[in-house]
């Protein structure tokens, strides 16, 4: 994900403070001739234009307020990640002489209560006070038209901010992880507010968005303005059962996560994308009506929904991406329909109550560790889940996935050659109903997935029977493919 480069940046951004050098001599200065400078507590260097730009600051350093005027040349731009780190500074003001400022350039100044911005900037850029754990107050000037990617990324303390009359946008990850965050204003300039711009603040009672064109804010929940698209939700607005709207088309990243107090999900048919983290830990949540029409379930969109026990994914879904369901340590049963192109990596990780999965003969590819295994702690490596075995496809991906990650699995289409071996030799006629029935499924057009549900429970039953015989099975698709890798070489 992007926020990973937000949270590796602001680690490395650290380690370059504490690596900075400061020279104890002066040099004389002359315009462009590339010599820094330093007092003691900032390190400056001079541009052919007699500007200065900071690039560094002595990290046990205590200041208040950066200068505006050095040697009589003003102070016009702060450097990349040049105050990192700087922990012991709690108040400090941006003078008005400063028009640029680099990315990270104030990251894990954990000291900082107060922020004054005075410079005359138009973009808050990323990542630029991330890791200000103690910010509590700030002040942002009239020219700031963007808060960029991260700017306040795991300031823990925040809890108000208003967004300045002149911004019109709000970026990705902008508050993400401001865990005290509590109120939000949206003045009426906002054109473009990223929906996971507010991931991860489960303290967030209120977003107003009042008298923004762009917007709509309903009983707590952030829509844009023809509410096709749900931006944010405060935790505390929903609870219970929650139905969304129909009219709804997509669930931003982040938008429900850490609602804890929703039980039930139900969607409407209008829903075709549900994005980044939008359900996750939820951690009330037990169950999910998926209306057919959804498409695509992103990164991590129901991961560490504890309570979670039966998903039945629509048959219009394609795409369940890495993540998805990850850490849902109750999830007992997954129904998936053909349809289903791609699993992502770790979709189902960490669901040690999931023991058995069919797998779609429609899905193309698996990812890594997608199903059947857990994070074992001591040996940081994954292990098969105990009892777990999966339903494939002879030549499909998920057979390839079973076989490479020693998961116990039963080819489908060759249980039912053997169970239409049985109709012509024993001419039941309850087996040949339920071998109707099954080829009906296989060769129908889509169904519901209550349908699909309901006809699952007689082909498990056959799948099972067939259990003790998934060993043959295996055995007999590698012996197929040494004969097909014998005719290949025949041939040549």
């Amino acid at each position: 994900m992007k926020m990973n480069k937000i949270l590796s940046l602001t680690a490395s951004a650290v380690i370059s403070a504490s690596l900075l050098v400061f020279p104890t001599a002066s040099a004389e200065l002359t315009a462009g001739n590339g010599i820094d400078l330093t007092d003691g507590i900032f390190k400056y260097e001079l541009s052919d234009k007699n500007e200065y730009t900071i690039i560094g600051c002595s990290a046990e350093a205590t200041f208040t307020s950066i200068p505006s005027v050095v040697n009589g040349y003003p102070v016009t731009a702060i450097g990349e990640q040049a105050f990192a780190g700087c922990s012991f500074v709690t108040e400090l003001t941006i003078p008005s002489t400063v028009k640029e400022i680099g990315d990270y350039a104030f990251t894990c100044c954990t000291g900082i209560k107060t922020l004054n911005v005075n410079a005359k900037i138009t973009e808050l850029p990323e990542g630029v006070f991330s890791a200000c754990t103690s910010l509590t107050e700030i002040t942002l000037p009239d020219s700031l038209t963007t808060i960029g990617k991260g700017a306040f990324f795991d300031c823990e303390a925040l809890e108000t901010f208003v967004i300045p009359d002149s911004v019109t946008k709000v970026d990705e990850y902008a508050f993400q992880r401001c865990y005290a965050l509590k109120d939000v204003v949206i003045h009426s300039n906002v054109d473009t507010f990223e929906a996971s711009a507010l991931l991860e603040c489960p303290a967030l009672e209120t977003i107003q968005a009042d008298n923004n064109p762009n917007f709509s804010s309903k009983d707590g929940i952030l829509y844009n303005k023809d509410e096709t698209a749900i931006i944010h939700a405060t935790p505390k607005s929903v609870s219970g059962a929650l139905t969304i709207k129909d009219g709804v088309q997509e669930i931003g990243a982040g938008a429900f996560g850490y609602c804890t107090e929703i039980t039930d999900l139900f969607f409407p048919q209008s829903l075709r994308y549900i994005g980044d983290s939008a359900f996750s830990f939820c951690t009330g949540l037990k169950s999910i009506d998926f209306a057919e029409g959804l498409t695509e379930i992103d990164i991590s969109a129901f991961a560490s929904c504890t309570a979670l026990t039966s998903v039945s994914l629509p048959t219009t879904l394609e795409k369940l991406n890495d993540g998805a369901f990850y850490d849902c340590a109750y999830l007992e049963r997954v129904i998936m329909c053909e349809g289903v192109k791609s699993i992502g990596q770790a979709a189902f990780l960490n669901c040690p109550q999931l023991k058995k999965i069919i797998v779609p003969k429609s899905v193309e590819t698996v990812g890594d560790v997608a199903f059947g295994l857990f994070s074992d702690k001591q040996t940081a490596k994954p292990k098969v889940v105990d009892g777990f075995s999966m339903s494939v496809y002879s030549g499909s991906a998920a057979l390839k996935y079973a076989k490479d990650n020693s998961v116990n699995y039963t080819v489908v289409d060759r249980s039912i050659a053997k169970m239409a071996f049985i109709i012509v030799a024993i001419g039941f006629g309850a087996a040949a109903i339920v071998f109707a029935g099954v080829l009906m499924k296989r060769g129908s057009k889509k169904k519901s997935a209550q349908q699909v549900a309901e006809e699952e429970e007689n082909y498990e039953s056959i799948l099972t029977a067939d259990a003790s015989d998934s060993d043959d099975d295996a055995d007999d698709d590698e012996e197929n493919e040494d004969d097909e890798d014998d005719d290949e070489e025949d041939e040549e």
